[in-house]
């Protein structure tokens, strides 16, 4: 058996259902291990390593959905077929409901309708029929299962009426074409909003992605430098890392020396010094200088290839939410199937009539038409889909929708999600009385205006707001790993000066080193220190006054210190109980699972470190900004400047949605209340039939529409 992991990407998964049908195929052909996810639409299974891998795409083809290529020609050709059998449908159908309204004598006869109708009933069976009968097979039947059985009833009645009575009166041919017709309308307008949401989100991961790394390379004894892909590059290749590029791969110093960001992986906030022999990892940015380093892991290898592993065992040991209409037509079908049964009963057992008891029978499939139902979900999704994509929110699948509206725990990452990431002057305090705050502050706006390190940009930015004046300083230099250093002379004597990490202080308590980030030094005298912060996210307070509002539970969950995070969580009105501070990614993980118990858990974060833990939870949300692993984890991006606005909006509109789509079932329901009881009782009447399906749909379209009036408070 082969340990390699096989991973198909399927088009046409819409529930669970579908997962488990997927599911069952490949085990039938052999495979193991075999996880199907409908929301992220992949099957990821090991085989045999004798077999080949096409065995098991024809066995999901077979099954009825779609094996997607790299460049999706396949899905994409899926949603060109679903097209042309919408618009054939819809020709045919079209004549069908005018029969209704309009005198015409060869649209009343039973053969051209007969005519019409056959062929949306045909491809209605191949768009929706390997689905209804696998989800049957499986004891699960969806909505597709409603969709075939509605419209074949009408279909039956139909020809059984022509057939017994011939008989305008028991005609609903275009109840039967229009059922397909307007379900198949839901499907493309859902789709077409997905795939066009797909499409921005690949684009974001393109954007994020590193493709290529300069290699040193020896050309007949010189050295040179030359662009490679990272998938050329082995261990052991030298690389050139350049101020504000990325570490490709996993490796170690040769020379020079830097600050690296690391918070994307470790979620520390303070950037990182590093000299020759020291480790730098892939994904991690150069903020200062430059280096070479040497390979030591390959790109499957890396710690982020390590990450990106764990993020695909937490997407297939979470659990999957149904959507709301499977929910409904698991319990629905049967009931229907159940009542028209006894209908078809009594009615004999009363008028001993084998015809009019059957038709009566049929007549309530035919009511409980599926129209209104089918159309529920997907017309208040594609709506706000569409809201959703011009407020730059991309939702992957509908089932965010759901998920995030009913999750009862929200997990935040601490830095570059609740922060920007960049530095604010919490505190700026004294030590010494030989010197005033003007004074520090001249000699400090001066100093650190001569670097684009982010943190000596935030306290020049400080010091300059506070009135200081520039100063002219002498052997200035850069002390790598401590901070910087200079000289000024007065009457008396040269004065040394020092701005840096604790690294630069002599004969200090731990208790002031642990309590500040910055240091001021004047010939190794603690004179002045500064304390920072990341500086809060606009509208970040909003949001959790809003989900404390909507009893949600909230918590901090952050690889960085301590006192940063309870700091940050202090600010928010967080319980400290809820903050959970230097964890790894692992951790994280074991974290969110741990959390689950609660109810379900959505994960909102930005870094590599925050993947796994993203992909666990039942729902989550990242940025465009984000690394491309955490938008490939999470099920919404926010791709947008000020994305905690953005994340309200989203939590409101999912609410609305949700809300919509309640609303949509109840009238689909409230009509199937009423039809069924005056279709079992004969008063059936074709013309009041259609106008009472055409008025569900009506409504829950228009209510769905009314989506675009809402507004967020």
């Amino acid at each position: 058996m082969s340990n390699e992991k096989h991973v198909l990407k399927v088009g046409g998964m819409t529930c669970t259902g579908c997962a488990n049908t997927i599911k069952t195929a490949l085990e039938k052909e052999g495979a193991t291990n075999v996880f199907v996810d409908f929301s992220m639409g992949e099957a990821v299974f090991q085989k045999p390593e004798q077999l080949p891998i096409e065995k098991f795409i024809r066995a999901i083809e077979k099954s009825g959905y779609i094996v997607k290529d790299e460049e999706e020609q396949n899905i994409h050709q899926h949603h060109k077929k679903s097209t042309i059998y919408f618009i054939i449908s819809v020709v045919l159908t079209i004549p069908l409901l005018l029969s209704m309204f309009l005198p015409f004598e060869i649209l009343q006869k039973v053969e051209v309708q007969f005519l019409l109708a056959t062929p949306v009933i045909i491809l209605g069976m191949l768009k929706f029929g390997k689905s209804a009968i696998q989800s049957i097979l499986h004891k699960s039947p969806n909505m597709d299962v409603l969709i075939l059985s509605g419209s074949l009833a009408a279909y039956i009645y139909s020809i059984t009426g022509w057939l017994l009575h011939n008989s305008h009166h028991y005609l609903f041919f275009e109840t039967a074409a229009a059922i397909i017709c307007f379900v198949m309308l839901g499907n493309i307008i859902e789709e077409y909003s997905i795939a066009k949401t797909t499409e921005e989100i690949k684009k974001l991961q393109k954007s994020n992605e590193i493709k290529t790394a300069t290699k040193k390379i020896d050309r007949n004894g010189k050295v040179d430098y030359t662009s490679v892909s990272i998938d050329e590059i082995m261990i052991g290749d030298v690389l050139l890392i350049k101020e504000g590029e990325q570490v490709p791969l996993d490796g170690k110093i040769l020379s020079g020396e830097v600050e690296v960001n690391e918070s994307i992986i470790t979620g520390e906030s303070i950037p990182v010094y590093k000299k020759t022999n020291d480790e730098v990892i892939a994904g991690t940015t150069i903020i200062k200088g430059n280096i070479e380093m040497y390979v030591t892991r390959r790109k499957s290898e890396t710690i982020l290839a390590q990450i990106v592993d764990a993020v695909k065992r937490a997407q297939r040991d979470k659990t999957e939410i149904q959507k709301l209409g499977d929910k409904i037509s698991a319990i629905f079908v049967p009931a229907v199937i159940l009542i028209a049964l006894l209908t078809g009963m009594i009615n004999y057992l009363i008028f001993h009539q084998v015809s009019e008891s059957v038709l009566r029978a049929i007549a309530v499939l035919v009511i409980s038409c599926p129209c209104a139902m089918g159309l529920a979900a997907p017309t208040a999704v594609a709506v706000s889909l569409g809201i959703a994509a011009r407020h730059r929110v991309l939702f992957k699948s509908s089932a965010a929708f759901e998920l995030i509206h009913k999750s009862k725990v929200f997990v935040f990452d601490k830095t570059g999600t609740l922060t920007t990431g960049q530095f604010a002057i919490e505190k700026f305090e004294i030590f010494s009385n030989k010197y005033s705050s003007d004074k520090i502050l001249s000699l400090v706006y001066s100093a650190e205006s001569r670097s684009l390190h982010p943190i000596a940009k935030s306290i020049a930015e400080y010091a300059r707001q506070n009135n200081a004046k520039g100063s002219l300083l002498i052997d200035f230099v850069e002390e790598k790993g401590k901070g910087i250093a200079f000289k000024e002379y007065n009457d008396v004597e040269k004065i040394t000066y020092r701005i840096g990490s604790y690294r630069i202080l002599k004969d200090v308590s731990e208790d002031i080193s642990r309590s500040y980030d910055v240091f001021v030094t004047a010939n190794d005298e603690l004179i002045a220190a500064f304390k920072l912060k990341d500086e809060l996210r606009p509208e970040t307070k909003n949001v959790m006054s809003y989900l404390r509002q909507h009893s949600k539970e909230v918590y901090i969950l952050s690889g960085d210190k301590k006192e940063k995070c309870l700091q940050i969580a202090n600010e928010l009105g967080i319980p400290e109980s809820n903050v959970l501070y230097e964890q790894l990614p692992d951790e994280k993980l074991q974290q969110i699972e741990r959390l689950k118990s609660k109810g379900l858990v959505c994960m909102i974060g930005d870094g590599i470190n925050d993947a796994p833990a993203m992909a666990k939870a039942d729902v989550s949300v990242s940025f465009n900004h984000s690394s491309s692993i955490a938008i490939d984890s999470a099920q919404i991006i926010i791709s947008h400047q000020n994305v905690f606005e953005q994340l309200l909006f989203t939590l409101e509109l999912s609410r609305i949605t949700i809300q919509k789509i309640k609303q949509n079932y109840f009238w689909a329901f409230f009509y199937n209340v009423i039809a069924i009881p005056i279709a079992a009782v004969g008063l059936l009447r074709p013309i009041i039939a259609s106008l009472s399906m055409a008025f569900s749909d009506v409504i829950v379209v228009g209510n769905s529409l009314s989506i675009y009036k809402w507004k967020m408070k």
